[in-house]
């Protein structure tokens, strides 16, 4: 029988699951499971026996050990919460360095290469990296990627654990040996709540081409180094961001001037100020707002002469610098190229920033009508609207009806037209070549005046003044037939005209109506 099962076991194919061994008698049969569970939670075995609870091949004997198990107290959430709940993102740094030989260079024998070494709690992982440094030339980074790294000295595979790693201890990983130095202050705490004697952080050795290196950078440092730039982070952290200030401005010292309101802008993203005019409705001005463009506004600047190359030049000097956003604040009175402009009040983002950067607390605006001078026609107006309401005469001030016109005048004089040529009675130089066309309309006795173009003359011509009925200077009647011929002297609104002659048309129409021009009618019969 056993010839002939070994004759059968001959005849079976070499390959896996075919071959089985007929002599051995096996009471337990079973095959062990991987998956079990350890404190109520399930995990993963991986020294998990064969078939019958033999060891396969290249499996020993002997467990591993893991740091979790070799300090089971150091869990603090309790014995059934797993390793990798527990020590999570708990991880162990230690300072540490190894030479590397340097070859064919006089400068250096050999490089002192700082590493850290971070070793996790919940695998026993261990990660090595070199921080980076500028212009070496070597690549640097990540030395040794996170994993458990096993000791070269154990033949059961043992990996690195918490005892393996001190001060002034040294790791050798994949034949390379790290001493360490020192360790920060979380990993000295733990190891100390193990009951580990921690020795005190030592010093790295000095690298003589580190030093030499040094030496020679100290050496290329500018003698007069340069402000960082910070106007990009500046304009990213502050950009539209603004503050507003609500300020005025009293021009009443200068001609036609008054008390003028202005709003201030700052931007905090390059300390630029914009300064806009507030300008009210029918206050009689342009209706361009913008009254100084975003720029810097320096303090109090002058003009500095700087002798070049090729002859002088004028450059803008500030002694005193540019305006700041401490510059800034309310009853302040701030000088903008001449112009004093007291800050009356600021917006609410204005008062959260000051109150966030500088701690102010009292933002009282100032009034704006304690600048302003009464103004004579608003008085009026408030005299007028007191009277209407207290019943008092002012029906005096309105006419009772509307001008009649002459309309049999303006039957018989309708597109009569009489135009005289006159002069300004001025010294002025500027002035006595300035020619002008008086037209009368006998329809309804209005004048309007002309003024030519003139080349080369410097003055604009057009139209002088528009037709209209005028006062005489006594203020009583007004301009009539009787008042133009030529030699007559005007006063059209304070401005003096002298008529110099008369069109041909003018002159026969006032030589056929004596009785409405008496004057003109002499001075041609003369």
């Amino acid at each position: 029988m056993d010839g002939t099962l070994n004759e059968l076991q001959k005849q079976l194919p070499f390959l896996p699951g075919h071959t089985f061994d007929l002599n051995r008698n096996i009471d337990n049969k079973r095959k062990s499971h991987a998956f079990d569970y350890c404190n109520g939670v399930p995990v993963f075995r991986e020294e998990a026996p064969g078939i019958g609870g033999e060891l396969l091949r290249g499996q020993n004997e002997s467990k591993l050990k893991t740091s979790a198990e070799m300090y089971p107290h150091a869990n603090n959430m309790g014995e059934s919460v797993p390793a990798w709940v527990a020590f999570d993102r708990k991880v162990l740094r230690f300072y540490a360095y190894f030479q590397e030989a340097v070859h064919e260079k006089r400068e250096e024998q050999y490089r002192v290469r700082k590493v850290n070494i971070y070793f996790y709690l919940e695998d026993d992982t261990v990660h090595v990296s070199e921080p980076k440094t500028p212009n070496s030339g070597i690549p640097q980074g990540t030395l040794i990627r996170r994993h458990r790294i096993p000791k070269a000295d154990s033949p059961k595979g043992q990996h690195y654990t918490i005892n393996d790693f001190n001060v002034d201890r040294e790791v050798t990983f994949y034949a390379r040996t790290f001493k360490i130095v020192g360790c920060d202050q979380f990993t000295r705490d733990f190891l100390v709540a193990l009951d580990i004697a921690v020795p005190k952080n030592g010093e790295f050795p000095k690298d003589q081409y580190e030093l030499y290196r040094n030496e020679l950078l100290s050496r290329m440092k500018a003698t007069r180094p340069c402000p960082p730039k910070t106007s990009l982070k500046k304009f990213l952290e502050n950009d539209r961001r603004v503050l507003r200030f609500y300020c005025v401005w009293d021009d009443t010292n200068s001609v036609f001037g008054d008390v003028r309101h202005m709003i201030v802008h700052y931007y905090l993203s390059d300390d630029t100020i914009e300064i806009i005019e507030s300008i009210p409705a029918n206050s009689g001005r342009e209706s361009n707002t913008q009254f100084l463009g975003r720029c810097r506004l320096p303090k109090r600047p002058h003009v500095r002469v700087n002798h070049y190359v090729n002859g002088g030049g004028a450059e803008l000097e500030n002694p005193e610098g540019y305006y700041k956003d401490s510059d800034l604040s309310i009853g302040s009175v701030l000088h903008f190229y001449g112009r004093p402009f007291v800050i009356c009040d600021c917006d609410g983002f204005t008062r959260q920033y000051y109150a966030e950067k500088y701690g102010l607390e009292n933002f009282d605006p100032i009034r704006i009508e304690d600048y302003e001078e009464p103004d004579p026609a608003a008085a009026l107006s408030r005299e007028v609207a007191a009277s209407f309401v207290n019943r008092a005469p002012v029906a005096q001030l309105l006419p009772d009806e509307a001008p009649k016109k002459d309309f049999k005048q303006m039957m018989m004089y309708d597109g009569v037209c009489l135009r005289f040529s006159a002069v300004l009675e001025t010294e002025k130089q500027i002035d006595k070549d300035r020619k002008f066309v008086i037209s009368f309309y006998l329809a309804d006795d209005t004048i309007a005046v002309f003024e030519p173009h003139q080349r080369n003359s410097g003055i604009i011509g057009g139209k002088f003044l528009e037709k209209g009925k005028i006062r005489k200077p006594d203020g009583t009647t007004y301009y009539g037939t009787s008042d133009f011929y030529v030699g007559a002297r005007l006063v059209f609104h304070r401005h003096p005209f002298v008529i110099t002659n008369a069109d041909e048309y003018t002159v026969k129409y006032m030589s056929a109506h004596p009785e409405y021009f008496p004057q003109a009618a002499r001075e041609i019969a003369a």
